[in-house]
């Protein structure tokens, strides 16, 4: 099973895999990493490595983080080369209710793709879908 490592400035790691559960109901094998300011690099490498090996089952642990270049992006780029993981940056509520029903059907590298384009495909501005649909009829 793939694990995952939702990391973000503040609680929002929390928050999301909060949300993402009550869509979904419980989710394995996550863990939420909030950083605050704070912290060290140090203290946020170890609280994410501990995440990692908290929910490596063996098939890999994707990290998502809130944003790219930020510290929780940054410090998860240095676990690629010592860790099987995939960072995909970004993370947003519909990645995280995905994860739990893809990360069974396919291999690591493969479903962090899957997820970004889940998370990219959920970002829209609804109005502009409505005009479109009216100009049609």
């Amino acid at each position: 099973m793939i694990g995952a490592v939702v990391v973000s400035h503040g609680a929002l790691a929390t928050e999301l895999v909060r949300a993402a559960e009550i869509i979904v109901g419980r989710i394995e094998g996550v863990v939420a990493v909030d950083i605050s300011p704070s912290m060290s690099v140090e203290a946020i490498h170890d609280a994410m490595e501990g995440a990692v090996r908290t929910v490596d089952a063996g098939s890999g642990v994707l990290l998502l983080t809130d944003m790219f270049g930020g510290t929780p992006s940054n410090v998860g780029l240095s676990f690629l080369g010592t860790h099987k993981v995939e960072v995909v940056t970004g993370v947003n509520l519909p990645m995280m209710v995905k994860f739990p029903m893809a990360r069974g059907t396919m291999a690591l590298p493969e479903l962090a793709r899957h997820l970004q384009e889940c998370g990219q495909r959920n970002i829209t501005i609804p109005g502009d879908m409505l005009k479109k649909k009216a100009e049609k009829k």
